[in-house]
């Protein structure tokens, strides 16, 4: 299993798992999967290592480490070689006076220089001192951190869509055994009621109503397998696996543990905050950076050229002329007057960092304001799952009256068809409510900051 899986999974297999029981099935069974397809646990190891989104921005940490090394780089001794061959095919020529060479009153063309030149040299520098390089390499190892801390909240939003697609997928896989075992029951007493007509018992319209009724639910079920193979494919989408392959959901079995939540808010764990403050961070790097930039850089380079002169270059007649230059020295820049470029750049990071701030502060209201509603929803729906499996017990208490009342003659076909209507209607609101505190307990396990924790715990 992968290593993340091994600490979040439990928390996650509490929510999808708890409370799927019906009226129908509501003995206690050990937890267990369908080895079968594939489980939520296989669905999140599979989407760690393919999601593309995630794995761009997993890249984005190598690049940023690299980024390191780079800035770093800049302060190690910059090492640079040059080499250089000229063929002066047609040499200068300049007229000088004739008196030089006894010739007064004319002018003598000459040439200056040697058709073949070579030149090689070697430079060396090596910063000394610079404020801002130091500044530069902080922010560049602080960025790290920020793309760590944006991989793990693209995790934590990948494993949140994993879960809460998963879920939905169990509860229209348990719709339609719902609709089935609804359309088991409608052809029987299509059976029965197709007897009865026979018999001269009851009308014809009796048949056809039922009839009716069957067809409907074969179209919610159709529509239903519609629904379920679309929320498959984004599925898919999300693990990173082609839509063309197949993929089969494993069924969960019935279990009743309860999911361990946090007790309260954990605002230090919130990546969309943790994101800002980081945030915060480098921008006050970027600010001492160009601050910086009012203090002198002090360097130190060498060089060393080698040059080579010859009227034939590969005349064993003619021996190449060659000179050497070295020098070394040091070289201090200080900074005048730029324009008010800097004094202007750091105006435009003090207006960053206010903007940071009202983004940190909304967003901590949005996470409390989230946490309270995921808690109230969640206290709702228990209050709402505990009414709703009341109602569903007495509806097919009174669908199995209305229908035994119907077979003796007792009851109309209208009555059965609407306590049919009224089970199918207890079971399916049995489910939305179930549906509802399960995604109500995942909200609470990202906002709480609970996810975030155990995803960047089972990491180390």
């Amino acid at each position: 299993m992968h290593a993340l899986t091994k600490k979040i999974f439990l928390a996650l297999w509490l929510i999808t798992s708890a409370g799927w029981n019906l009226a129908t099935a509501q003995q206690a069974l050990p937890p267990s999967v369908d080895k079968i397809g594939m489980t939520l646990r296989d669905c999140i190891d599979y989407a760690l290592e393919h999601n593309p989104g995630l794995q761009s921005v997993q890249l984005d940490e190598v690049a940023g480490a690299y980024r390191v090394k780079e800035v770093r780089a800049s302060g190690l001794p910059q090492v640079n070689a040059s080499g250089r061959y000229t063929d002066n095919f047609s040499l200068p020529t300049q007229l000088l006076p004739g008196e030089i060479f006894g010739e007064p009153g004319t002018t003598i063309p000459v040439q200056f220089g040697v058709r073949y030149g070579l030149t090689a040299g070697v430079e060396v520098n090596q910063l000394l001192f610079s404020k801002s390089y130091f500044t530069g390499l902080k922010a560049a190892e602080a960025s790290t951190g920020y793309y760590e801390l944006n991989t793990l909240k693209t995790k934590e939003g990948l494993v949140y869509n994993i879960v809460q697609i998963y879920l939905q997928l169990q509860i229209t896989d348990k719709q339609k055994e719902i609709l089935r075992a609804n359309l088991n029951r409608v052809n029987q007493l299509i059976e029965i009621t197709q007897a009865q007509f026979e018999e001269g018992i009851v009308k014809k319209i009796d048949v056809d109503q039922l009839r009716v009724n069957r067809t409907n639910l074969n179209t919610e079920i159709q529509n239903l397998e519609i629904g379920y193979e679309q929320q498959v494919h984004l599925l898919q989408f999300y693990m990173g696996m082609p839509v063309q392959e197949e993929l089969k959901i494993a069924e969960l079995l019935e279990s009743n543990p309860s999911p361990q939540l946090a007790n309260g808010l954990q605002l230090e764990y919130n990546t969309t905050l943790r994101l800002l403050h980081k945030q915060q961070e480098l921008t006050g790097l970027e600010l001492q950076s160009v601050r910086d930039g009012y203090f002198p850089t002090l360097s130190a380079f060498a060089s060393y050229n080698w040059q080579g002169q010859s009227s034939q270059l590969f005349s064993k007649d003619n021996a190449i002329n060659t000179f050497s230059t070295g020098m070394w020295g040091l070289s201090l820049n200080v900074p005048i007057f730029d324009g008010f470029q800097k004094r202007n750049k750091i105006q435009q990071i003090h207006v960053q960092q206010q903007q940071l701030g009202l983004n940190f502060r909304q967003a901590s209201n949005l996470t409390q304001m989230e946490f309270h509603n995921a808690t109230e929803q969640l206290r709702q729906s228990q209050t709402l799952i505990s009414q709703q499996e009341e109602n569903m017990k007495l509806a097919e208490e009174l669908y199995g009256i209305t229908a035994l009342s119907y077979q003796e003659g007792v009851a109309p076909l209208t009555e059965l068809l609407n306590a049919e209507t009224s089970l199918k209607e207890a079971q399916t609101q049995y489910l939305t409510a179930t549906l509802q505190k399960k995604l109500a307990e995942l909200d609470h396990l990202k906002t709480s900051g609970e996810l975030a924790r155990l995803i960047e715990t089972a990491g180390k």
